[in-house]
């Protein structure tokens, strides 16, 4: 098994818990304040400090730690605003300047970027899970069928809460566009080491999606719990415009620099948002924000909430849908999105189990590798694997009760089909093309409902059953002596 397929290096402990002291020294980083407003600072102190607060801010507010935020942006924006310069032992004020390129950029741009490709990272994720789901021959692998349903119905949830995200900013999402599709074989669009393509049904195929779904920590508490620890990967310097740090192409080189997972990417998006509205707040106020309860409302949620897709407009199964009208409900979206990838409050499980009576389900990550084993993780003994702590490695196996999979119960499709491969054969040719309209109709509802019609998002089932024949047409038909043919998931050509 590919149990690591991503380069990571070994995690920092960098995350302060607890209260926050004003006159505290943070040695590690430059306070907040500079990083958002001093044109001083150094590129190095620049990317070190991004790190360092992308890391604080986004712990204590995805984890709920509301009282320790506050106490966090009391330190960093406090009524006097210092920086201790340690060379000087000296203490200086540092106002925020018309000349900080942060003040002057135009969140609605970067935000697009931002978010628009994490919608690709969800959609990405999409047509590989189904193509397997696919490929599997009807009536047999039924557990591992109903595991790879429930997580491609869930990913498509999730990129519809990126667009209720994009929606309450006031930024148009869109998922049906040419641009918008994924292109197979493809990396993610983020600093990874493997490729997603369309694959039948297998141990390779499996173990892709266990990489694609991969933890950020490297332990996890036995044998039901999941502890995120982000890595801290060193960073490259980039040449950027004089005193402007802040603009989109460095925002987006510390991502491809620091980013390995996709709960890292949304770890640095949720900062960046985070940062938007601070710059919000003061520009309509006039001062910085001490309390969370300041920065929830207002600022840059200024989308239209007949916009929102909610939970009782949604008709997939699995996962809870969130709107989005302030701070808060992009924490919610952040927090489903993360836990159904990667585990829940330092848990395997997609909920905290604390809460769960009946119908609990693992995270992506721990659902594959259940496959994979073909084994459950419930019941099984991983005191071999336990530290002190109760804490064991993530790639620990499951070794709960037997999950049967017969891996050669699934169509022998080509990795990767193009339409190309099919101009010789009218009637495979006819059928792609018919499968990929299908789903083309699919993100056109998508695209609909996110614009306002959320009726729209009815047909989806539709096109979801329809997609399901069509795509077993196709696979059940040779196109080679070696291969089946298999749906592209191209964009539909006249």
């Amino acid at each position: 098994m590919r149990q690591r397929l991503i380069n990571k290096s070994e995690p920092e402990q960098i995350l302060l818990k607890g209260s926050f002291d004003k006159n505290t020294l943070v040695e590690e980083a430059i306070s907040l304040h500079s990083l958002l407003f001093d044109t001083k600072i150094s590129k190095e102190d620049w990317l070190e400090g991004l790190k360092f607060h992308s890391k604080t801010l986004t712990n204590l507010l995805l984890n709920n730690q509301i009282k320790e935020f506050n106490d966090y942006l009391s330190s960093q924006f406090g009524s006097v605003l210092q920086e201790i310069s340690v060379d000087k032992l000296e203490v200086k004020t540092v106002t925020p300047t018309k000349k900080s390129g942060l003040l002057n950029m135009n969140y609605r741009s970067a935000l697009q970027d931002l978010l628009q490709t994490a919608i690709l990272i969800e959609h990405s994720t999409i047509p590989p899970y189904l193509t397997a789901l696919y490929s599997i021959k009807d009536g047999t692998n039924l557990l591992a069928s109903q595991i790879i349903r429930s997580v491609a119905v869930e990913e498509m949830l999730h990129m519809i809460m990126v667009c209720n995200v994009m929606n309450a900013v006031n930024i148009q999402p869109s998922v049906n566009r040419p641009q918008n599709y994924p292109t197979y074989p493809m990396k993610l669009p983020m600093n990874v080491d493997f490729f997603v393509g369309l694959e039948t049904f297998s141990t390779n195929s499996i173990a892709t999606f266990i990489a694609i779904e991969s933890p950020s920590s490297p332990l996890v508490k036995a044998p039901i719990y999941d502890h995120i620890e982000e890595n801290q990967s060193l960073l490259k310097s980039a040449s950027v415009e004089e005193n402007n740090f802040w603009t989109l192409e460095n925002m987006k080189g510390f991502i491809m620099e620091n980013v390995h997972t996709i709960g890292e990417y949304y770890d640095v998006l949720f900062f960046y948002i985070v940062v938007f509205q601070i710059i919000a707040y003061y520009k309509a106020n006039g001062k910085l924000p001490q309390t969370f309860e300041e920065l929830n409302t207002g600022g840059i949620f200024t989308g239209n909430p007949a916009k929102q897709i909610r939970p009782e407009q949604y008709y997939g199964s699995g996962g809870k849908l969130h709107a989005v009208e302030a701070l808060s409900g992009v924490i919610a979206v952040f927090q489903e999105i993360k836990g159904q990838g990667e585990g829940a409050d330092d848990t395997i499980f997609d909920v905290d189990p604390s809460q769960f009576e009946e119908g609990m389900e693992l995270a992506h990550y721990f659902r594959f590798k259940e496959i994979f084993h073909e084994h459950y993780y419930l019941d099984g003994n991983y005191k071999p694997f336990m530290d002190e702590n109760g804490m064991m490695p993530v790639t620990t196996p499951p070794v709960g009760k037997a999950l049967p999979v017969d891996w050669n119960a699934a169509y022998p499709m080509k990795p990767n089909p193009k339409m190309a491969d099919y101009q010789s054969n009218p009637q495979l040719y006819a059928q792609g093309k018919a499968f990929n309209q299908t789903y083309k109709n699919l993100l056109d509802a998508i695209q609909a409902a996110v614009e306002g019609d959320a009726k729209e998002l009815e047909k989806s089932i539709m096109y979801m059953y329809a997609l399901k024949e069509q795509a077993f047409g196709l696979m059940s038909q040779p196109l080679d002596s070696q291969y089946n043919a298999g749906p592209t998931f191209e964009y539909p050509t006249t």
